[in-house]
């Protein structure tokens, strides 16, 4: 048995902590325990929870993120730069989904779209 948190935790790239999916699946009226193929959820809740993954990453996170190194003792770790390109086709993605359902929260996303801007982090130490 696969529950619906294992579900929706393995259908999205991003690192949501628990809590977040969490409430994803309780705003969706399901429970995290629930068996994500056994019935007790409708196709219709798993896309609207596919969405509000979209949604929640878009909305509620940068879209970039800077690059930063640590060093200790001699030792040194890099991690670089991410940025997330393809922002504006997620956009879409769970905007054709909440249509499809006439969920509330595609207004939400067509009043913002015009509003939202893309802006990269730039990383001080590479000007």
């Amino acid at each position: 048995m696969m529950t619906i948190l294992e579900w929706l935790g393995s259908k999205t790239r991003y690192t949501f902590d628990k809590s977040t999916l969490e409430t994803i699946i309780y705003d969706r009226e399901c429970i995290p325990t629930q068996d994500a193929y056994g019935g007790e959820i409708t196709q219709r809740q798993k896309d609207l929870m596919i969405a509000d993954t979209i949604f929640t990453a878009v909305m509620l996170s940068p879209s970039s993120s800077p690059s930063y190194s640590q060093s200790h003792n001699g030792y040194q770790k890099t991690v670089g730069s991410e940025t997330d390109i393809f922002q504006s086709r997620k956009i879409d993605y769970a905007l054709t989904i909440y249509k499809k359902y006439d969920d509330s929260k595609a207004d939400i996303l067509e009043g913002a779209i015009n509003k939202i801007k893309f802006i990269s982090i730039e990383d001080i130490d590479s000007i």
